[in-house]
């Protein structure tokens, strides 16, 4: 337990209780959320990635549903079991360390080069971060603390990044980092082949200034020990444990995970259903909109 786990006063345990009781209220009196998840867990990424303010949270799930529904092919249909997917998962495309690093964070771990774009469609990189999150998301620790990442850039090629496509690329990016509830910590690129620094630049400026200055460049394994503690990394990093133990870890999670995944598909969002709001509907949310309009900026 962290020291803001230990301060939590039994009235700010009542003030949670009570949000997740008002955010849960109103999404369900949402017309245009269809069958939202409307449990705790789920309830409480929003209120703590928006520090509990319940006109923000509002807002970050209307536009999570969203954009599930906009890209069903990054978002939906999240199975462990698609032979692309479970090909990219068991040999450690993307996987949780199991062990937080020294600021009580996730730490995400990511090897470009697993993906073979000749076998491995866009969609399955997608959706194997995304079944990643969506599992790590319910988990409260990442709701308070957030992710910090570590790409293996080693063996990333030109054909990894033009397989997507730059437009697909910038769209999905825009709406993962709008519409997600994930708090991006740190982001640790580690071994970037140095005739492809272009492509990171380019990626770069894709990102708000906000996560552009939370990104780190490693050449050597010194400096990326110098980030996180040795021991929590895989073996083939300095670690106890190798990447093939930690991916086939992750994967049996997954497994368990399935059935839940795939139920995320009943969430959708309907643009016919949603009713107007005026200044006088849900509060300050209707002011903040008129205010929006007022400053020319598109409030979803």
């Amino acid at each position: 337990m962290n020291q803001s786990d230990k301060d939590m006063t039994s009235e700010d345990e009542q003030m949670v209780k009570e949000m997740v009781i008002k955010l849960r209220n109103w999404a369900a009196d949402q017309p245009h959320l269809v069958n939202p998840r409307l449990d705790d867990r789920f309830l409480l990424r929003f209120l703590y990635h928006r520090k509990f303010n319940l006109d923000d949270s509002q807002l970050l799930l209307e536009k999570y549903v969203k954009a599930r529904t906009k890209f069903p092919h990054c978002f939906q249909v999240l199975d462990i079991e698609t032979p692309g997917v479970l090909d990219l998962l068991s040999n450690g495309y993307v996987f949780p360390l199991p062990e937080t690093d020294q600021h009580g964070r996730v730490v995400i771990f990511g090897i470009a080069g697993i993906n073979d774009p000749k076998r491995h469609k866009p969609t399955d990189s997608f959706r194997a971060y995304m079944s990643t999150f969506e599992v790590l998301l319910d988990d409260e620790n990442a709701q308070k603390h957030g992710f910090s990442y570590i790409f293996d850039q080693t063996d990333f090629r030109i054909s990894h990044f033009t397989s997507v496509g730059l437009r697909d690329l910038q769209r999905l990016i825009s709406a993962g980092e709008k519409a997600m509830p994930i708090s991006h910590r740190q982001i640790h690129w580690y071994n970037m082949p140095r005739y492809l620094l272009f492509i990171y630049e380019l990626f770069k400026n894709i990102l708000s200034k906000k996560i552009q200055e939370r990104m780190v460049v490693h050449w050597n394994l010194e400096s990326l020990h110098s980030h996180f503690p040795r021991k929590i990394l895989p073996k083939e990093y300095g670690g106890e444990r190798s990447v093939k133990e930690l991916a086939g870890r992750w994967v049996e999670i997954l497994r368990q995970k399935r059935e839940h995944l795939l139920s995320l598909d009943k969430m959708q969002y309907d643009e016919s259903k949603k009713p107007t709001q005026t200044s006088d509907d849900n509060g300050s949310y209707g002011i903040m909109k008129y205010m929006g309009r007022l400053a020319g900026l598109d409030i979803l």
